[in-house]
């Protein structure tokens, strides 16, 4: 049975991004309809560059990052892309896109589409998996 599967990225850390990006890549592999919802560092990283960089003075990001380049596991940007062409969609939040500093133009080109609050609960209620990372 296909399972229905949202992912949030609400937390900055490399860690986080590489998990959201993990679990994108595996849902979709295994044939999930998968939806991820991306928000404030997260999105503002995939946007403008950095989603693959840990964050500077943040020793315990760095450290993960720089365990995740010595085992030679691919990029959490580079895990969306393949998870995007097994078909999950990626999504930004209207209100997150303002708060993120980001504009709305710049955004829309990289993401399937922008949605408000009310469809992106109205996607989780009809989701069987619904994590927030």
């Amino acid at each position: 049975m296909r399972r229905r599967t949202l992912l949030h990225l609400h937390g900055e850390s490399f860690a986080r991004r590489y998990q959201l990006a993990s679990m994108a890549i595996t849902a979709a592999a295994a044939g999930d309809d998968v939806r991820l919802v991306l928000w404030f560092d997260g999105l503002f990283r995939f946007v403008r560059g950095g989603f693959d960089q840990a964050r500077e003075g943040a020793p315990d990001d760095e450290a993960v990052a720089r365990r995740h380049a010595a085992l030679e596991l691919p990029a959490p940007s580079a895990m969306l892309l393949e998870a995007r062409e097994l078909g999950a969609r990626l999504y930004a939040c209207e209100t997150a896109i303002l708060l993120a500093g980001l504009r709305p133009e710049e955004v829309r080109p990289r993401v399937d589409d922008v949605l408000g609050l009310q469809q992106i609960h109205a996607m989780a209620g009809e989701s069987d998996v619904v994590l927030y990372v």
